[in-house]
This record gives C-alpha cells, structure tokens and sequence, in this order.
C-alpha cells in the first residue's frame, strides 16, 4: 500500500516541476520581448539629404568681347554634408553681399549639419564670388544667349565652387535675374 501512496505523490511532484519549468520558460521568452522590442533588432536609419538656398546676390561683370557686360543674380541649392559636431565650421553672422533676400534665410534656424556648411560658405565667400565671377567673365555674349550656354554656365559655376568646399556641395545654380548687353 505504502508503493501506491508514493505514485500520486511523485505525479503531482512531476507534473508541480514541469509546471515550474513552463512558467519559466514563459517569462523569460516574454521578458526579452518586453527588453528588446521586435523593431529594434531590424530598424533601419533613413538618412534624409539636407539642402538649402544660399544667395550670392547680383553680379555685374565685363564678357569677353569689348563693351559686352552681364548682370546675373545668382542663388545656390547646397546639399550639406557637413557633421553635427564640428567645431571648426561655427554658424557665424551673415556678411553682407549687397544681394536680395538673404535676411529670409537667417529666420529660420538650419539644421546643425546645414549650420556648418552656412558658416563654411559665409567663411569662403570671397574665394566663391571670385570663382563664379572668373566663369561669368571668360563667357561670350553669344554663349550666353543660348539656353545650352546657360547651362554650360551654370555647369562651369557649380564646378568652380565645388572645388572650394569640404562640408557641403553646390547642387544646382539658379539665375534669379539675367541681363547681356
């Protein structure tokens, strides 16, 4: 009799451990759900290009043939590509270009990565406007007066500049105003 008492004792025993051993199992499965979210293990950083417009103002040079001239104003679509944490390029004050709406720019606050690459074009300002008015100046007037020409300036502006930056990039150049005489 002594051999069946000890039967049901054991079941339950077996049956309390497997018991204990499920729930365990349960709470740790559920407890790394809860620590780290399904998300987070796939989660990809979309890294969005920040751009902005930079005014060089009118420009008013000779071409190259005698008593030609070109009057352009010029604006800039920069893509910055400058860190957050640089130090070297800090958002300064704006310098004046004798241009039209730069005052719309400094409303709204840019971006670090943008404030960096404003600071570096603001910091070079005089080495870009020499560049773009050394293009402007090596055109001809009937250059200019093709749509083809146009781009090939803006190409050649676009170009110039680029080589004078390190935290941002000229992505397009757009002419607000264009006068050959």
């Amino acid at each position: 009799m002594r051999r069946a008492g000890r039967l049901p004792f054991f079941i339950v025993l077996a049956a309390a451990l497997a018991a204990g051993a499920a729930a365990a199992g349960i709470s740790t499965f559920l407890m790394k759900q809860v620590v780290t979210p399904e998300n987070s293990k796939t989660q990809k950083v979309e890294i969005v290009p920040i751009t902005f417009m930079y005014p060089l103002g009118e420009q008013i040079v000779n071409l190259i043939e005698p008593g030609r001239f070109l009057k352009v104003g010029i604006e800039l679509e920069i893509l910055a590509k400058g860190s957050p944490n640089d130090t070297e390029h800090k958002q300064s004050s704006n310098h004046g270009s004798g241009g039209h709406g730069e005052g719309a720019e400094s409303e709204k606050p840019l971006p670090p990565v943008a404030a960096s690459t404003k600071a570096e074009l603001d910091e070079k300002r005089a080495k870009i406007l020499d560049a773009v008015i050394e293009q402007l100046s090596t055109s001809s007037f009937r250059e200019l007066l093709t749509p083809q020409g146009k781009r090939n300036l803006r190409e050649r502006i676009k170009k110039a500049i680029n080589q004078l930056l390190e935290t941002g990039e000229v992505q397009h150049v757009y002419f607000t105003t264009f006068l050959a005489q």
